[in-house]
């Protein structure tokens, strides 16, 4: 009887339904749907059972069984809460990204880090994807956040979706399509679009968005160095499609501006990667910070 599985149990439980607690485990609905099957099958009994469609309720069996794996589950977390008192020796987490979220996203990750876990270092390595989930198998990285599609193609890591960041085109607060209410592809046929990095996952995508709509050849400069792009677009060189989490402080305090599309661009999938040797403690650290600060 696995723990993973007796914890979704209990969690389903307590938050009334599968998503609610498929969200507070941090994992899909699919996955706490096999790990209840998984129990099931271990106790040959059904645990849940749908009243009128809809809300799900303990059966007879799950009413039977529920006060004794809610106790043993509490007994367990009391022995992990013991081992806390005993000192951590100094270790090192090594995290790597991308290098954009090495400025926006790794201080606030570092920040929460540093005070949960003051024995531990965790040296920081900009890292693109493709090689960043090498460098976890191959041990020479721990932690890292990346862009994958499919969570399949990994099985020997533990990784888990963080967000669906929202791409955006900014521009400077001078420009005149600040002017128009819905922006559509043809509006920007004239415009100096300045794309990041063109190996960059989401910069793949724009691309993708930019020939679909006709718009591949027009007048476009690619910039590898995120801070030099910005500045571009904020003195209004030209305007730029780029994850919201990387231009929030600048639509904040107004020396960018995001442009409404009329037609949206896709969402950036972005994953926390971890090697199977990181502490469970940091890694839920890891992930509570990193989701606090896209769900911003």
């Amino acid at each position: 009887m696995q723990l993973k599985n007796i914890e979704a149990f209990l969690k389903i439980v307590e938050k009334g339904s599968f998503s609610a607690a498929a969200d507070a485990l941090y994992i899909s609905q699919p996955t706490i749907s096999v790990r209840i099957q998984q129990l099931e099958q271990h106790l040959n009994s059904p645990l849940f059972e749908r009243v009128n469609g809809r809300k799900i309720e303990l059966t007879q069996a799950g009413e039977k069984i529920f006060p004794y794996l809610n106790e043993a589950f509490k007994l367990i977390e009391k022995a992990y809460d013991e081992l806390k008192e005993i000192p951590i020796e100094a270790k090192k987490v090594r995290i790597s990204c991308p290098n954009h979220m090495g400025v926006e996203i790794m201080p606030e990750v570092l920040k929460v880090l540093y005070n949960c876990f003051p024995n531990f270092e965790f040296p920081v390595k900009i890292t693109p994807t493709d090689l960043l989930v090498e460098n976890i198998r191959s041990g020479e990285v721990d932690v890292g956040f990346g862009y994958i599609q499919a969570e399949e193609n990994y099985q020997d890591l533990f990784i888990i979706k963080i967000a669906n960041e929202q791409n955006v085109l900014v521009c400077s607060p001078n420009h005149p399509l600040t002017k128009s209410e819905k922006i559509v592809p043809s509006d920007l046929s004239n415009e100096r679009i300045i794309l990041y990095n063109r190996e960059f996952f989401a910069t793949k995508n724009v691309e993708q968005f930019l020939q679909k709509n006709h718009l591949k050849e027009h007048n476009q400069v690619e910039m590898g160095n995120i801070g030099w792009l910005k500045m571009m677009v904020r003195k209004g060189l030209g305007i730029a499609f780029l994850q919201e989490v990387i231009v929030r402080e600048e639509l904040n305090n107004g020396s960018l501006v995001k442009l409404n599309l009329r037609k949206s661009l896709p969402s950036t999938p972005i994953y926390l990667i971890f090697h199977t040797s990181v502490d469970q403690k940091i890694k839920d650290t890891i992930i509570e910070t990193s989701k606090k600060i896209f769900s911003i």
